[in-house]
């Protein structure tokens, strides 16, 4: 990797611009900083840095060289991370996409799973939503995503579905509408209604069963208020008539505590249909450590949806 460090070195010094605080950054000497920079002009035929009385800056050719370094160090540093992921468990990081609905119901004790078994394996979980997780996967900017499926599947990206767990209906304790022995939509759309931010084929399911309180998907979203921070939703059922669309998961500590109430059925309406996706690159494969995280996300999902049904049919 030694051409990979005098790129370094360009780069250094062109960002801070000063010889002695870039060989001071890079744990050089500013003889050994010089020596690399000469080379590199020696061999390119041209100047690549011009000394100017307040700092030192590439030149037209440097800008140029610069650019090309730049984007073989990030290059360099993915592979070698990706190579470190599919060496084994115990090394690397891991970067997952994690859609906020299912964030603490699904990832968390996934991520637990895994690092029980590997926990020297580092981990950054980034919120990522159906939106935006094939723009952020394309770009490696995350390994592999977890959450609601997209509206449409994109052909630049391998897609595993799962079944998920139905959200549920809630609000604050002592609100006004638990005085009543049922609900219906009518009742419940007479509050602030909201949830997180999900698909159309979700809202498409409320409308199907409600038609004549939403006319359409775009009827829908014009009530329904929208968060992409399920913490801020689980705050604002504590203090508002606001009636929540959210997973069990994000309310069980205040349905625990009192603060919450989920709510029981909605007359009319069938039990949702939700569907997960776990997803990767096309183009290339999963390194082992998203491949692990991507069969516990779908066992723990089956144990999930499975128990849920038959508890379902025992009511």
């Amino acid at each position: 990797m030694i051409e990979l460090r005098r790129f370094e070195q360009l780069i250094t010094l062109a960002d801070t611009g000063n010889y002695r605080r870039a060989a001071d950054k890079l744990g050089i000497t500013h003889g050994a900083l010089s020596q690399t920079v000469a080379r590199l002009e020696r061999e390119c035929g041209t100047a690549l840095f011009e000394r100017r009385k307040r700092a030192t800056v590439p030149t037209a050719y440097g800008e140029t060289f610069l650019q090309a370094a730049r984007e073989a160090v990030a290059v360099i540093s993915q592979a070698n991370r990706e190579i470190s992921l599919m060496q084994n468990l115990e090394t690397g990081r891991l970067n997952v996409g994690i859609d906020p609905v299912l964030s603490e119901g699904l990832l968390a004790p996934a991520l637990g799973v895994l690092l029980e078994s590997y926990p020297m394996l580092q981990f950054t979980a980034l919120p990522r939503n159906w939106r935006s997780m094939v723009d952020d996967l394309v770009a490696d900017r995350i390994d592999i995503f977890i959450g609601l499926a997209p509206d449409r599947q994109s052909d630049r990206c391998d897609y595993t579905e799962f079944q998920l767990i139905p959200p549920v209906f809630a609000c604050r304790a002592g609100h006004e509408i638990l005085e009543r022995a049922s609900f219906t939509m009518e009742d419940l759309i007479q509050f602030p209604f909201g949830g997180g931010d999900v698909p159309d084929w979700l809202l498409m399911q409320f409308v199907d069963a409600f038609p004549d309180q939403f006319s359409s998907v775009q009827s829908l979203q014009g009530m329904f208020l929208t968060t992409h921070d399920l913490g801020l939703m689980r705050q604002l059922l504590c203090s508002t008539n606001i009636i929540g669309l959210v997973p069990l998961p994000v309310i069980l500590s205040e349905v625990s505590a009192g603060r919450v109430v989920a709510l029981p059925e909605i007359e009319a309406l069938p039990m949702l249909n939700i569907t997960g996706v776990v997803a990767t690159r096309e183009d290339r494969a999963a390194s082992p450590a998203a491949e692990k995280l991507s069969r516990i996300v779908l066992d723990l999902a089956k144990l999930g949806y499975t128990n849920y049904a038959r508890r379902k049919q025992s009511i």
